[in-house]
């Protein structure tokens, strides 16, 4: 799904890119002509085999789709899933627990059971099924996308959430503007290091090494090279390049281990004559976790002094 990217710039610029589709939860009551009808198990009793088939939808309900010309009516075992609106004729299904969104026709694979073909479907259902909703049925919960052609089964990830090139193309050009008058924040020099680039990915490294070990224990840096990865990896341990990070649903993950991880990015503008550098930075950890800065730069003794002005964007 794609996300909402949004960015404000503080006190000069704000902007937000339309998501090309809106969720729009609702609920069960919803007419049956708009939007299929989620049924629950009663039973709270998780069967233990292993289920896979496209989710398809006939009439007011959902069924899964287990071989060709073959479908059963789902009771869901999940407590949490529902059905999401994205616009007026397109829909969702929606696990709020686990987060994974599925759309009608594609293939899922989970745990469950299939019920005998004459077992009564209103002592297995939780609430009302519709008149048009017939057996057999089938108990699925836990499920995830699968990929009979994929080893594993596991599908190729989706693809990244867009970037925001112009925005942060925006901070460096704002970081230029000599009649900057707003907020700054306290100069921080960073020393012993002679490349401005590095100095400024190492400023934002600093900011977020808080976070390592805790939601995000890993550091990809965008568009550095080996040796710049390697000096820096003295100060910080094990940094990663780009290419060692990957999107994973809503977040990104180091994707050897698929352990929570963020894209560190870091982009320095020396040209003319002003006495100071452009920089803009920070890091990106989610489909709507993001955040950049605009920076100055100046060099001092064996390193560079930073300031960081008011100007940001965040999503």
């Amino acid at each position: 799904m794609k996300g909402i990217f949004c960015s404000v710039l503080a006190v000069t610029l704000s902007g937000c890119l339309a998501p090309l589709e809106t969720e729009i939860e609702t609920e069960r009551g919803e007419t049956a002509s708009s939007l299929p009808v989620i049924l629950h198990a009663r039973s709270d009793l998780a069967m233990e085999a292993r289920i896979s088939g496209k989710i398809t939808r006939a009439g007011s309900c959902l069924y899964l789709e287990h071989a060709p010309g073959e479908r059963a009516l789902i009771l869901w075992g999940d407590d949490d899933v529902r059905v999401a609106r994205l616009d007026d004729t397109d829909w969702l299904v929606n696990n709020y627990t686990s987060g994974l969104r599925i759309r009608e026709g594609e293939t899922v694979r989970g745990g469950g059971r299939f019920y005998p073909s004459d077992a009564d479907l209103a002592e297995l259902a939780d609430g009302e099924i519709p008149a048009d909703c017939t057996g057999p049925a089938v108990q699925l919960y836990a499920i995830a996308k699968f990929d009979p052609s994929k080893p594993g089964g596991i599908p190729d990830p989706p693809p990244p959430p867009p970037p925001a090139p112009s925005a942060r193309d925006t901070l460096l050009s704002q970081a230029f503007d000599k009649h900057w008058d707003n907020q700054r924040w306290p100069r921080r020099t960073i020393r012993n290091v002679a490349d401005p680039r590095e100095a400024m990915f190492a400023y934002i490294l600093e900011n977020y090494e808080g976070r390592k070990g805790d939601l995000h224990s890993h550091f990809c840096l965008r568009a550095a090279e080996d040796e710049l990865i390697g000096r820096l990896s003295q100060r910080f341990g094990p940094l990663y390049s780009e290419a060692d990070c990957s999107w994973s649903g809503p977040g990104v993950v180091l994707t050897a281990n698929g352990e929570s991880a963020m894209y560190v990015d870091a982009r320095i503008d020396c040209s003319g004559d002003r006495g100071f550098c452009a920089g803009s930075g920070g890091a990106t950890y989610g489909n709507l976790g993001a955040e950049h800065g605009a920076y100055r730069l100046r060099r001092k003794g064996d390193g560079w002094e930073i300031e960081k002005l008011g100007l940001s964007v965040v999503s």
